[in-house]
């Protein structure tokens, strides 16, 4: 019996060059790896009178049915309604880190009440 490296159907993984653009891998454990080896989170900002923090991080792992990956989330924890507690996902860094900064914008507005 053959053990499968290729990722499972419905996932495709992920990792990240020195650019940090995602480039698809299809051996699961160099995956692994990798994930375990790095850095993953990019940008976490806590607005300590609020206890709200909001993290961005690369997640490498995305759903085959998904049109373009979101390989990176940006999530929100901390806020005092549950359903204010969001996530989001982005395909680029990039496009991760605009949003990260967006959301912070958006909160700080909120709580100083404007």
């Amino acid at each position: 019996m053959r053990t499968r490296t290729g990722p499972p159907r419905g996932e495709r993984f992920y990792v990240l060059d020195a650019k940090n653009k995602p480039v698809e891998v299809f051996d699961r454990s160099e995956w692994s790896r990798w994930m375990a080896g790095n850095e993953l989170i990019f940008r976490r900002t806590l607005l300590e009178e609020s206890g709200v923090t909001v993290t961005t991080r690369f997640r490498g792992v995305a759903d085959t049915k998904a049109g373009e990956p979101a390989l990176f989330v940006t999530r929100i924890a901390g806020m005092q309604a549950r359903d204010d507690n969001e996530s989001y996902g982005a395909s680029t860094l990039e496009e991760a880190l605009v949003r990260h900064e967006r959301i912070v914008r958006k909160i700080l507005r909120n709580l100083r009440g404007q």
